[in-house]
């Protein structure tokens, strides 16, 4: 596989601050988001995209998860050169994360699954399309440039096989298998 080259997402963000749209600047965390979002979308959209499922235990526990880490600042070190790039299934990337799966992101943006992966693939890291989305998968992979897939995997053979020839002829070299409950949660919101 050719090298090629990833880009810097600190010097991208430093270079195009001016490039970010006026209401943009306030966001300074994903919190930031949710009241402007709350105004934008529709309720039953903002409730999806916002909450889980039932009484939201997971989502909150999830949540209390994150709230756990703590970053240990270090200082009086030369942090000219931070490098976020990292190896992931022979493939480096310029961030240690990617953007996951979001069944009918369409519904909250216009061409949401396209938009997605067009901005992973801008910043060097990945955007995994949703086997829910509402934009055929092999347009999220040619004009988004998506080649990573979500799917449930459907229960017999030859639906397997005709799904896993549908995404390797779209252009998907990487399937994220979502393996989780039997039953689809109660989304309340």
């Amino acid at each position: 596989m050719a090298k090629t080259a990833v880009p810097n997402p600190v010097s991208m963000m430093r270079h195009n601050a001016s490039a970010v749209p006026r209401r943009l600047r306030g966001m300074l965390s994903l919190d930031d988001f949710e009241g402007p979002a709350r105004r934008h979308l529709p309720l039953s959209v903002f409730g999806y995209v916002s909450g889980g499922v039932e009484d939201d235990v997971t989502l909150s526990e999830n949540r209390a998860a994150f709230r756990r880490i703590g970053l240990r600042p270090r200082v009086l070190r030369d942090v000219s050169r931070r490098d976020l790039t990292t190896q992931l299934f022979g493939q480096e990337y310029a961030l240690p994360f990617g953007i996951a799966p979001m069944g009918f992101s369409a519904l909250a943006a216009f061409d949401g699954d396209v938009v997605l992966a067009k901005g992973a693939r801008a910043t060097g890291t990945f955007a995994i399309c949703s086997a829910a989305s509402l934009t055929p998968l092999e347009r999220v992979a040619a004009d988004g440039g998506s080649r990573w897939f979500q799917s449930y995997i459907p229960g017999d053979r030859d639906r397997i096989a005709a799904l896993l020839e549908r995404v390797r002829r779209a252009g998907f070299d990487t399937l994220v298998v979502t393996a989780d409950v039997p039953v689809a949660g109660n989304r309340e919101n």
